[in-house]
């Protein structure tokens, strides 16, 4: 009778733990309040700016003779997207308001189909036109400081059911804490 009692109790106590550590979870999971606009990896906007040639180095193939492989192996020499416009008799900044023109358009897209809401789109855009006329005077190859290292999630790299990643695969959002999921 001891026996079974103090299995009981064990199980009991471990049901409970479980219960109150999954509640505790959930409370810390949901966000109840945004803090910032900033959009989050969910609605994948680097691959929806590199399907629509948004990226600095398709602009600046559009802009001059370059292909995108020329391009990208001048600026593995170290030049800079201003410099190689410069060079072919195009100016940073046609370059940098070609590629917010195509992002512009992405955003816009994204608003019409409920996907993020126009204060979003605002955010980002702010946030996008900063970022890319930095970017265009870096000489910098590879992801920016500031696109993150492309963390897994919560989970690590086993989240989800089906082994996917979580929020920040590939390095998509602000990366700075102020990422919110969209609905």
């Amino acid at each position: 009778m001891k026996k079974s009692r103090s299995l009981a109790l064990i199980s009991a106590g471990l049901v409970a733990g479980l219960v109150l550590g999954s509640l505790g979870v959930s409370y810390a999971a949901t966000a109840s309040e945004t803090t910032s606009p900033v959009l989050g990896a969910g609605i994948r906007m680097g691959h929806a700016i590199r399907d629509a040639g948004a990226r600095l180095v398709d602009v600046l193939a559009d802009l001059t003779s370059l292909s995108v492989d020329e391009i990208k192996a001048q600026r593995a020499e170290g030049d800079s997207i201003a410099e190689i416009a410069e060079a072919n008799g195009v100016s940073a900044d046609a370059v940098v308001d070609g590629a917010l023109e195509v992002r512009k358009e992405v955003l816009d897209a994204k608003v019409a189909d409920g996907t993020i809401t126009q204060e979003q789109a605002d955010a980002a855009y702010a946030r996008m036109t900063e970022r890319l006329s930095e970017r265009a005077t870096s000489d910098e190859v590879g992801p920016p400081s500031w696109a993150g290292s492309g963390g897994k999630g919560q989970g690590g790299k086993r989240a989800g059911a089906m082994g996917g990643s979580g929020m920040g695969r590939g390095g998509n959002g602000a990366c700075d804490g102020s990422c919110i999921a969209t609905p």
